[in-house]
């Protein structure tokens, strides 16, 4: 299994029930939050989106938190998940087909390539509906209050655009930026209603969240496939909705004003198709129009100084806890080692007895012994004789020697272990063999 299948298959095991860890320690950090403010709720979601897409892919060990909560040396490390054949107590064996962890990894790039492919395609499409859009400035009153709400959004270089293809009001684009309004929005709506709308969009222009869209919608691609992760992706988004609600009622109107808006907005757009670029950020992004309204009816409730410290720690020893718990517990997919050699012993038990010079003949492959440089100039001879211990498989499997000079030793023993032998057979099954080896060195005159 190479590296590049191991490090997949172990992103894709582990985000399994990553994610999931990721989004009920998410969820308690982001009630605690919402008592601060929607600011601290929405980053609460946005640091787990990006948490959950990175942790499955950290391979550092965890075995620090387990000593830390008193679990012994053995029980620290990590867990290994080996893909391949596995061999019960039962002496059974278990085979895991290869081609199951091609498919696995195929089937995961596939829809990694898919949700890759989308993105693309989301934001193609939203450039082409700012390019049909129709430029246009704001004239009269209209003029004076986009300029008012430019200012104090701090966007005085967005351009302004109207298309049929819209329901309501939409911001896109990256350093040029455009909101684009449906046709006759501004003349045909309540004056508040269009304030309102425009506030809640620049709010969204003064974020970058168009950028900041895209820029989650990719570090989460590893992860789409996961239904916990489209859930965690929606709470961002359901956020980061009512931040903007609150930055547009601070500099536009009242929020009981900002509330009525919206639901009278909420009431044009119904009978309006919307066309659907997946990264144009509009008004009603996120289907909580409810816990908006009731959000800018309520009054805010001041949190003490302390507290919102004690809630911020409780937040950062959650979030440290849960992804220390992810990184003990991570499992790493390995090839299974090979099975455990059969001591000499066991070997030689099983090994049939055969003559050195028949085995001789089996010979198929292998160096031949190089004569000693040493003993070429002193002119020496001898014969080692090697006890060697031959595998079913026609491979060398021990070997050691029994006698001879000792100059003529190390060669003897480096060319006879890359011996390659015929299978030897009995009554039709390889057997192992066991035997003698004689090397003959002799200059020969």
């Amino acid at each position: 299994m190479s590296s590049v299948e191991a490090f997949v298959l172990g992103y894709l095991v582990n985000s399994l029930w990553q994610v999931p860890l990721v989004c009920i320690a998410a969820y308690g950090c982001a009630r605690l939050a919402r008592r601060m403010n929607a600011q601290a709720e929405h980053w609460v979601w946005v640091t787990a989106l990006l948490v959950a897409a990175v942790l499955p892919a950290c391979a550092f060990g965890g075995s620090w938190m387990l000593h830390g909560l008193g679990a012994g040396a053995a029980g620290a490390g990590t867990v290994k998940v080996e893909i391949g054949q596995l061999t019960p107590v039962t002496g059974a064996n278990l085979r895991l087909p290869l081609m199951l962890r091609h498919v696995a990894v195929m089937a995961y790039l596939a829809l990694a390539l898919f949700f890759c492919a989308r993105l693309i395609w989301g934001l193609i499409e939203s450039e082409r509906l700012r390019r049909g859009a129709q430029r246009f400035s704001p004239e009269g009153d209209w003029r004076r209050t986009w300029q008012r709400l430019c200012r104090a959004f701090d966007a005085c270089d967005v351009e302004i655009a109207s298309t049929p293809k819209i329901a309501g009001p939409l911001t896109l684009g990256f350093r040029r930026r455009w909101l684009l309004v449906p046709p006759e929005f501004l003349e045909k709506t309540e004056a508040k209603d269009v304030e309102a709308a425009l506030g809640h969009e620049l709010a969204h222009i003064r974020r970058r969240d168009f950028a900041k869209n895209v820029l989650y919608e990719l570090v989460a691609l590893p992860v789409s496939y996961h239904p916990a992760m489209r859930w965690l992706t929606s709470q961002v988004q359901q956020s980061r909705e009512m931040v903007c609600d609150a930055m547009a009622a601070e500099f536009v109107m009242t929020r009981e004003d900002y509330a009525r808006s919206l639901l009278r907005l909420a009431s044009m757009m119904l009978d309006r198709t919307p066309a659907n670029p997946i990264h144009a950020i509009g008004i009603f992004d996120a289907n909580i129009l409810e816990r908006r309204v009731i959000s800018m009816i309520r009054r805010p409730r001041e949190t003490k100084a302390l507290l919102r410290v004690g809630f911020a720690a409780v937040c950062v020893l959650v979030g440290a806890a849960t992804c220390g718990s992810a990184l003990a517990l991570r499992l790493d997919v390995n090839e299974p080692p090979p099975p455990p050699a059969a001591t000499q012993a066991e070997a030689a038990a099983k090994a049939v007895s055969i003559k050195g010079s028949v085995v001789a003949g089996s010979r198929i492959s292998g160096e031949n012994p190089k004569y000693p440089a040493e003993a070429r100039e002193k002119h020496e001879s001898g014969i080692v004789i090697l006890h060697a211990l031959i595998s079913k498989t026609g491979n060398i499997a021990s070997l050691e020697v029994v006698s001879g000079p000792e100059v003529f030793r190390q060669s003897a023993m480096d060319a006879v272990k890359t011996w390659k032998y015929k299978p030897f057979m009995l009554n039709g099954n390889p057997t192992a063999v066991d035997t003698k080896i004689e090397i003959n060195y002799n200059l020969g005159g």
